[in-house]
């Protein structure tokens, strides 16, 4: 396919690493991402270690990554070290966002800005010059930071958050970087990896801005034997442009497959 611009996708939490929470934040983010046409390059799990938080980031702007999203690390404690690592890679200090703040006082019926404890202000802080988006069914505001051509949105880790916070202020402008349409369908296969990647590989290289990829794991029992599932994934300028690439993407492989004695069964459109 055509170059896209790579999104980046990291969970940060030491009870990731221990396997005391399951990450499904950036599961989840993936699907979304997918569905309106963008490309995950990297998924990945991070320490509660600045260093570890920095030194990921550095690498993803270096990569010239455009889009970066960070869950966790938005909370009140001393392990809550998100803001702080980007603000060291900004350069600039940390600074309470006064409508967050306010807003929190509201919420609460504080009255005196020094009645509120000092974790709130922790949670209420972002780097100079960042913006923040205020959480509409949690405390943590998101927070995005532009490093160089790299766009960071930091969303906090309870996945209910995360995902009003993604639907809210980071669906959006995914959308915008890629525009277009993307379109796609799962078809299965009586055949071994080794036969079939090689017609994967050339539909690819004959219908460019399609994908194609088999799931082994996924193997299942369909009609006249085990098949392999296949999704046929296709990009164009509209939905009738991805559309048609995606049918004439399916015929080739069809007749790729029929030329090694076998079927295609069409499963469903993917989501």
């Amino acid at each position: 396919m055509t170059a896209l611009p790579a999104i980046e996708l990291y969970s940060i939490g030491a009870e990731l690493l221990m396997g005391q929470i399951q990450d499904t934040n950036t599961y989840w983010m993936a699907r979304q991402i997918a569905r309106i046409g963008g490309y995950v390059r990297r998924i990945a799990v991070l320490d509660d270690r600045i260093d570890d938080i920095v030194g990921a980031l550095s690498d993803a702007v270096s990569r010239r990554t455009r889009i970066v999203i960070t869950t966790g690390g938005l909370g009140p404690t001393d392990d809550d070290l998100t803001v702080d690592a980007v603000a060291r890679l900004m350069g600039v200090g940390i600074v309470a966002h006064e409508p967050i703040v306010e807003a929190f006082m509201q919420r609460r019926g504080i009255a005196r800005r020094g009645d509120l404890r000092p974790g709130l202000i922790k949670m209420a802080s972002v780097p100079e010059g960042a913006r923040a988006h205020p959480n509409p069914v949690g405390a943590a505001p998101g927070v995005e930071a532009q490093l160089g051509d790299t766009t960071v949105f930091n969303l906090p880790g309870p996945p209910r958050e995360m995902e009003a916070l993604f639907a809210q202020s980071v669906e959006g402008a995914i959308a915008s970087l890629y525009g277009g349409s993307r379109v796609s369908l799962r078809v299965a296969v009586n055949l071994p990896e080794s036969e079939l990647g090689p017609i994967l590989h050339r539909v690819m290289r004959d219908h460019p801005d399609t994908y194609l990829k088999a799931y082994v794991a996924l193997r299942q029992q369909i009609g006249n034997g085990p098949r392999l599932p296949v999704d046929i994934v296709a990009r164009a300028e509209d939905e009738p442009a991805a559309g048609a690439l995606l049918n004439a993407a399916l015929a080739a492989f069809q007749k790729l497959v029929a030329d090694k004695g076998q079927d295609v069964v069409v499963l469903a459109e993917s989501e």
